[in-house]
């Protein structure tokens, strides 16, 4: 029964549904760009929505909500945050996450949730889900982490028509 389990988990890995055959993935190497995550309800919408990214003269910002359904506030982030997020997601083991979590019946309301990181060097770490989740602390931490920092006095407050574009898009 082992040999079967180990031989499925080689043909997975063979066709790019596993990482590899018994191998976990590693801690992306490279600074930290970006992260993005988000997380709604089927039918209540935007939840959470938080943003990190790095613009391009360099600079870091974060833009997240301040509590579910709130309002939605903007922060610049410094190196010495950057490296929380990257020893959450190392901590964390986030980069091990699988692409896809799902209960294994079908569930017609409730949430889904989507996790985008990017790295230096084109490493990335994608994974989504609805109504599951990956164990661990990790997706709790990071928008944690999220949220203080947008409740910083530092932190300055997006107007409703910017928070719509932010949250919504539009």
């Amino acid at each position: 029964m082992k040999k079967k389990t180990f031989l499925t988990a080689c043909v997975g890995a063979a066709m790019g549904l596993l990482t590899s055959c018994g191998a976990r993935a590693q801690m992306p190497e490279g600074r930290l760009l970006s992260i993005e995550y988000v997380r709604s309800g089927m039918m209540a919408g935007y939840e959470y929505h938080g943003l990190l990214e790095t613009t391009d003269n360099g600079d870091v910002l974060l833009t997240s909500m301040t509590e579910k359904f709130g309002e939605a506030s903007r922060l610049k982030v410094d190196e010495q945050t950057l490296q929380r997020f990257r020893d959450i997601i190392k901590e964390e083991k986030i980069y091990n996450y699988a692409r896809d979590y799902s209960p294994p019946f079908e569930v017609l309301d409730g949430y889904g949730w989507h996790l985008y990181i990017r790295f230096e060097g084109g490493k990335s770490i994608e994974s989504s889900g609805h109504n599951a989740t990956p164990g661990g602390e990790g997706l709790t931490r990071l928008r944690s982490l999220m949220t203080e920092l947008v409740k910083s006095e530092k932190a300055v407050r997006l107007d409703e028509n910017r928070a719509r574009v932010f949250v919504f898009g539009r």
